[in-house]
C-alpha cells in the first residue's frame, strides 16, 4: 500500500495536524506515504516521519484557466507514477479535486476526508463526485455529505496520546509567567469566525482579571487577523495598566502550551489535544458556543465537535467570562475534568484506532478495484 496524501498547504491547522498524525502513524507501520502541498512549516515534520514531500503550487480556488489546471494534473500524475501510488487521500478541495482528477486518469482510488462544513458547495460536490469514498470527522459533517456520496464512513480525528500528554508547566518560564499564576490558553487560526472568538476571549480575560489578579492568557495561532488581535491586546494592556496577555503566534509543539495552562479554550482538534494533555476545556468554535466539556456532556460535545460543527448557542464575551470564572475558582474541579478528559480521549480518539479504520477504508477500495 503506497499512499499519496494531498493538502492545499502544510501550515499548522486542525486539518493539517490531523493529516500529519495519520501519516506519522502509517509510516511507523511501514506504509509508504508521499505528500503533496504548497509547503508550510509542517513540511519538516512530515519529512522527519519518513514521508516523501512534493511541493506543488496549488491554487486557492479551483477556478483557474484550463491550461494551468492541466499542468497541475499532469504534475500530480507524474508524482503518482514515480511513487507507484496505490491510493490517494485528499483533505481539501482545490488540491483534492486536481489530485482526484489525476488519480482517475491512472485508475487509482481516491479517499476524501471532510473536515468541516465550510467547503464551497460547488467544490465539495465536485470533490465527492470524483472520490471513491469519503470520511467524515464528526456526526454533523457526515450528515452534511450524506446527499453527495453513498460510500462514506465516520472516523474521528486521531490523537497521539504519547505526544499529547501532561508535560508540566516548564513552558511558563519562557513567557515570563509565574508558576503560581492562573493561565488560560486559546488556540486557533486567527481568521474568520475563530478570530472573532479570540476577540471575545481577550475581552472576557479582561473581565475575569478583576477577580483573579494573577491571571495570564496565552493566544497560540497566526492568520490574517493577527495584527487586529495585537491591537486589541495593546488596548487592554493600556486599560488595565498591566501586561498579562501573550501572543506567541504559530507553534509546532502544542503539548507544551496546553500543559502550561490551567484552562484551554478551543474547539475541534484543539479540544481533543488539550484534553489528552489533561486539561479542562471550554469549547467555542465556528458554529458557536458549547461551554465547559464535562463527562456528562461528552456525547453532546462530540456530536457538535466542540462547537465547530454545531453548538448550544451563539458565542459571547459574557458566556466565556462566566464559565472561565467557574473553572478558575475550583482547582479540584479542573483536576477532575483533566483526568476524565484524558481517559476519554485515550479510549475514544486514539490515533492507532483511527489509522486502523482509515487503512480499512483503503483496503476495501483496493480490494474493490482489483476485483
Amino acid at each position: 500500500m503506497r499512499v499519496f496524501m494531498v493538502l492545499d498547504g502544510l501550515d499548522f491547522g486542525g486539518t493539517e495536524t490531523h493529516a500529519f498524525s495519520l501519516a506519522k502513524e502509517m509510516a511507523a507501520r511501514g506504509v509508504h506515504v508521499a505528500v503533496a502541498a504548497r509547503g508550510g512549516s509542517l513540511a519538516d515534520r512530515f519529512r522527519e516521519a519518513g514521508c516523501s514531500i512534493y511541493f506543488i503550487d496549488f491554487p486557492t480556488a479551483i477556478e483557474i484557466d484550463e491550461q494551468r489546471k492541466e499542468q497541475l494534473i499532469q504534475q500530480l500524475e507524474a508524482v503518482m507514477k514515480k511513487e507507484n501510488i496505490s491510493i490517494v487521500h485528499a483533505h481539501q478541495t482545490p488540491s483534492g479535486i486536481l489530485a482526484a482528477t489525476a488519480a482517475r486518469r491512472r485508475g487509482i482510488p481516491v479517499v476524501f476526508t471532510a473536515h468541516g462544513t465550510y467547503y464551497p458547495p460547488a467544490e465539495l460536490e465536485e470533490m465527492l463526485r470524483l472520490a471513491s469514498a469519503a470520511i467524515a470527522v464528526s456526526p454533523p459533517v457526515e450528515r452534511h455529505i450524506v446527499p453527495l456520496i453513498s460510500k462514506r464512513v465516520l472516523i474521528p480525528n486521531g490523537i497521539d496520546t504519547n505526544e499529547f500528554a501532561p508535560l508540566g508547566r516548564g513552558g511558563r518560564q519562557t513567557l515570563g509567567i509565574p508558576d503560581d499564576a492562573l493561565v488560560i490558553v486559546y488556540s486557533s487560526r486567527l481568521a474568520w469566525a475563530k478570530a472573532g472568538i479570540c476577540f471575545m476571549f481577550l475581552k472576557a480575560c479582561k473581565d475575569v482579571k478583576r477577580l483573579f489578579p494573577t491571571l495570564h492568557a496565552v493566544v497560540v495561532g497566526d492568520g490574517p487577523r493577527f495584527s487586529d488581535v495585537q491591537s486589541l491586546v495593546r488596548l487592554i494592556h493600556q486599560t488595565c495598566r498591566e501586561s498579562f496577555l501573550h501572543l506567541v503566534g504559530e507553534q509546532s509543539d502544542m503539548a507544551v502550551y496546553y500543559s502550561l495552562a490551567d484552562v484551554v479554550v478551543g474547539t475541534g482538534r484543539v479540544a481533543l489535544e488539550a484534553m489528552a494533555c489533561g486539561k479542562p476545556v471550554l469549547a467555542a468554535g465556528n458554529h458557536g458556543y458549547f461551554g465547559v466539556v464535562e463527562p456528562s456532556g461528552y456525547a453532546e460535545a462530540w456530536e457538535c465537535y466542540f462547537g465547530d460543527h454545531g453548538s448550544r448557542q451563539g458565542c459571547s464575551r459574557y458566556l466565556l467570562s462566566q464559565d472561565l470564572k467557574r473553572l478558575l475558582a475550583s482547582p479540584s474541579y479542573r483536576e477532575q475534568l483533566g483526568t476524565a478528559g484524558r481517559e476519554w480521549v485515550r479510549q475514544q480518539f486514539h490515533i492507532k484506532t483511527c489509522v486502523d479504520q482509515v487503512l480499512g477504508v483503503y483496503a476495501s477500495l483496493l480490494k474493490g478495484e482489483s476485483s
